[in-house]
């Protein structure tokens, strides 16, 4: 984690233990807030990457963190070094006990810093984060991709939308860095991601950096069990980023 990252979250952490207020809930489509129910996310006391997360009906069976490689690259009489890494990972994700969703993932970043003696600062890091999802209930495959920019250079600090398909639907990831009290969250940060088919709002998963802060999914009252169990299974596959982002 770089230096701006680690600030972030030291700031978001101190906020979180002097709020009177208790638990937040990121800002809804009112459409999907009226005809979904927010699923709480909970995990067990110990466990290693990545974490065994269960809501609802789902949970993350079992997992690899898989392996990570990077290089870095300095020019002569510069002061920014370039950083690209990739990592990858999988998890095994239950719903019903019987439905089975097999996550296969990979991020690609590439980092922009500064450096001057002690002091550095993000100026721009770009993350591709893509999963493959396959279920026990066909044989259709199923892909996302989910593009995250941050840094100085970036416009509003933190930027990321998002993909997933099966070749014939398309679902779009949105961004949300705003809280139902309608406040944006602190240092304009991403505290979740809203999915959605066409003008429809049928799924969200609420994952702040904080992690003072409760996690939540909603899927859509009206869905099939089948897309249910995609758009859950894809919620644990972005956590599970947001967890590795934490720890980098």
């Amino acid at each position: 984690m770089n230096y701006v990252q680690l600030a972030a979250c030291i700031a978001l952490m101190v906020m979180s233990t002097v709020c009177v207020r208790g638990q937040k809930i990121m800002k809804l489509d009112s459409d999907l807030k009226g005809k979904a129910e927010a699923l709480e996310v909970k995990r067990k006391a110990v466990t290693t990457m990545p974490i065994k997360y269960n809501y609802g009906p789902y949970r993350i069976i079992s997992g690899k963190a898989g392996w990570t490689k990077s290089k870095s690259n300095t020019k002569f009489f510069s002061w920014e070094t370039k950083v690209e890494s990739r990592r990858k990972s999988s998890l095994v994700f239950v719903g019903h006990d019987k439905d089975t969703v097999v996550v296969n993932m990979s991020t690609n970043t590439s980092t922009r810093e500064l450096n001057v003696n002690d002091w550095s600062m993000l100026n721009e890091s770009t993350e591709n984060f893509a999963a493959i999802m396959t279920t026990s209930l066909d044989t259709i495959t199923w892909r996302l991709m989910l593009v995250s920019r941050s840094g100085a250079q970036v416009e509003g600090k933190y930027q990321a939308d998002g993909m997933l398909t099966n070749g014939s639907a398309e679902i779009q990831i949105r961004e949300v860095k705003q809280w139902e009290s309608g406040k944006a969250a602190a240092f304009n940060a991403i505290i979740g991601y809203e999915f959605f088919n066409g003008s429809q709002s049928i799924a969200a998963v609420q994952a702040s950096p904080d992690t003072f802060q409760k996690r939540f999914v909603w899927l859509r009252n009206d869905l099939d069990e089948p897309t249910k169990l995609i758009l859950a299974a894809t919620a644990a596959a972005i956590m599970n980023r947001v967890d590795e982002t934490i720890g980098e």
